[in-house]
């Protein structure tokens, strides 16, 4: 058992338990209703020992516990109550490391698992269906009718995002053909991809044969694409979130 599911035990322990009092109702001794809490207690000075000490509430708690005052039970709960939505401190007692990234590497870390580059009139048959099995398994996509917001510049925003994606789903069709962004996406795509050496670049081919790529984009044709009339959105998203893990398994 690791500490957050202890202190969650403890907390819901509270619901069962009453607040000490001073004057026992009629027919209980003072002891014997003070009992439940006063076991609460015990066991929460454990659970402090073990744990709590370098927390900010944890000299407050320490006080609480050793003077033991008829407001001490309900000041620990909302203390540990506090301490349960602590989550830095709750991550670094499960064992969870925070990692620091020096700002001049922050600049260059992934902003989106997945760029869709693609032609405007392939939105309609293929590419918003796709968007949509893709977003259904919350993949963080730069796709430009989302993507852009009123007033950005559109020109900026889709050349960061070329940069800040980990992977690139390439539609290419006749309508991506000789189009001055869809070339210009691409370029930056094939400039990364040969620069780093790392797979980015997933090509679907839509309407068109493999020799039209070939003929069109030689350095494309070399790798691997699929074919948008051989597999539904649902399944090439599946297939993407493959790509995805096995990049995050070798981070």
């Amino acid at each position: 058992m690791n500490f957050e599911e202890e202190l969650k035990i403890l907390l819901e322990r509270t619901k069962n338990v009453k607040s000490p009092v001073n004057v026992a109702p009629s027919g209980m001794s003072l002891a014997e209703y003070n009992l439940p809490s006063e076991i609460w207690m015990n066991d929460v000075e454990i659970f402090y020992n073990n744990y709590l000490k370098k927390h900010a509430l944890g000299e407050r708690i320490r006080v609480l516990l050793f003077q033991r005052g008829l407001n001490a039970y309900d000041e620990i709960v909302a203390c540990l109550i506090s301490i349960q939505n602590d989550r830095k401190f709750l991550d670094k007692m499960n064992g969870i490391k925070e990692v620091s990234v020096p700002a001049y590497q922050a600049k260059q870390l992934p902003e989106y698992d997945l760029f869709i580059s693609h032609a405007s009139k392939d939105k309609e048959e293929l590419v918003e269906k796709l968007y949509q099995s893709l977003s259904k398994l919350g993949i963080h996509i730069f796709y430009d009718k989302e993507s852009l917001e009123w007033g950005d510049n559109w020109k900026e925003k889709i050349l960061n995002g070329t940069k800040r994606a980990e992977f690139a789903i390439i539609v290419i069709s006749e309508n991506f053909f000789d189009r001055e962004w869809t070339e210009r996406e691409l370029v930056e795509f094939l400039n990364r991809q040969n620069r780093n050496g790392q797979k980015l670049i997933l090509p679907i081919l839509h309407n068109i044969s493999l020799e039209q790529l070939q003929e069109k984009y030689p350095s494309v044709a070399n790798i691997q694409a699929i074919d948008s009339k051989k597999y539904t959105c649902d399944h090439i998203a599946l297939l993407f979130a493959g790509q995805l893990i096995k990049r995050l398994k070798n981070l």
